[in-house]
């Protein structure tokens, strides 16, 4: 049991850009936590929002910075890395909820117990029976991006995995593993629901706001010795709620800029073009899509776990993230 009078300060830091439609529940779930209110700092950074999601976040009393730099997630998170006032930044997408109101303590436990982790994220997504279908596909198979899982560097598993394999084990622990990774086995550590060192990232961000991408750093980190994260045994709801071509734009326009533009100024690739490793992965995800034998074989094996048809998705998107990463390595090609 956590001591409440020794829970750290931590600041909870939310980039936005017109999430109206989520963010009350989001907000809702953060102010209900069971957490002293004096520890915590509750801060907005907006990247141009015209519906009403500035006015929802002061009716939920935080204080909102408008960022300098439009429509981008990363830079914004940079802003409010540098304005943070604690050393624990809880970052929370604007379309997360958070699914018990231990949640937050759950989550700073092991920088509690342990001062060398520099990260935590759950383990899984979050799972509700009356989500939409897509939703429930990501609570269930754990990943947005199955080419990510393939390649084998998720950041959530899917239900049907009961423990963290990836990486070296130092603990596994009742209520998390600890886990140390090098630069080939760091997962896709998001923003969706985690906890991290502020004093880590703003050591080793040397990057304007403008070029900041927060898993980069973690990679540069790494390097420097700082190599213990904490996958906590609890989850996160995503609610992404994106129709399927609107996934594949949203998709499209993400890899393009953060992934695909400047291979020479990233530090962490999904996939490494001059990786003969990563090549065959990629070729083996390639032969999987197209035969279709392998993502049916885990939507069946995730449907005898928990009976939802919403496994069967999968297939179905491992199509569309195919096809997704190919046309923006066309358009990146054509750029060139």
């Amino acid at each position: 049991m956590i001591n409440m009078k020794a829970l750290p300060y931590i600041s909870i830091v939310i980039v936005s850009l017109n999430n109206e439609r989520t963010l009350s529940e989001c907000l809702r779930g953060i102010k209900d936590q069971d957490y002293p209110q004096d520890n915590i700092e509750y801060l907005a950074i907006d990247g141009g929002s015209i519906d009403e999601t500035v006015a929802i976040f002061k009716k939920f009393h935080f204080r909102v910075i408008a960022s300098p730099i439009l429509k981008n997630a990363e830079a914004q998170r940079a802003i409010g890395l540098k304005l943070a006032s604690h050393n624990l930044i809880v970052s929370i997408d604007a379309d997360n909820y958070l699914p018990t109101r231990l949640w937050l303590r759950q989550m700073v436990r092991p920088f509690m117990e342990d001062p060398m982790v520099i990260h935590a994220g759950t383990m899984y997504y979050g799972y509700r029976r009356t989500d939409s279908l897509y939703n429930r596909y990501v609570g269930l198979f754990g990943n947005v991006d199955p080419i990510v899982y393939y390649i084998g560097r998720p950041d959530r598993l899917p239900r049907y995995q009961k423990c963290w394999t990836s990486g070296k084990i130092i603990s596994d622990r009742r209520a998390y593993t600890v886990v140390e990774f090098d630069t080939n086995t760091l997962p896709t550590v998001g923003c969706n629901g985690v906890v991290y060192r502020r004093d880590i990232l703003l050591k080793y961000s040397k990057s304007t706001p403008k070029d900041f991408l927060h898993i980069d750093v973690f990679v540069d980190a790494i390097k420097s010795g700082h190599r213990r994260f904490a996958i906590v045994k609890n989850d996160v709801i995503h609610d992404t709620a994106v129709s399927l071509p609107a996934l594949m734009k949203k998709r499209i326009a993400f890899l393009s800029h953060y992934y695909l533009a400047s291979e020479t100024n990233r530090r962490y690739l999904i996939y490494d073009p001059h990786s003969t490793k990563s090549n065959m992965k990629l070729l083996l995800y390639i032969f999987y899509t197209m035969t279709m034998v392998k993502p049916c074989f885990d939507a069946l094996r995730g449907f005898f776990y928990i009976a939802d048809v919403a496994w069967f998705v999968h297939p179905l998107i491992c199509w569309i993230y195919l096809l997704s990463y190919g046309r923006a390595i066309i358009k990146r090609t054509i750029r060139l």
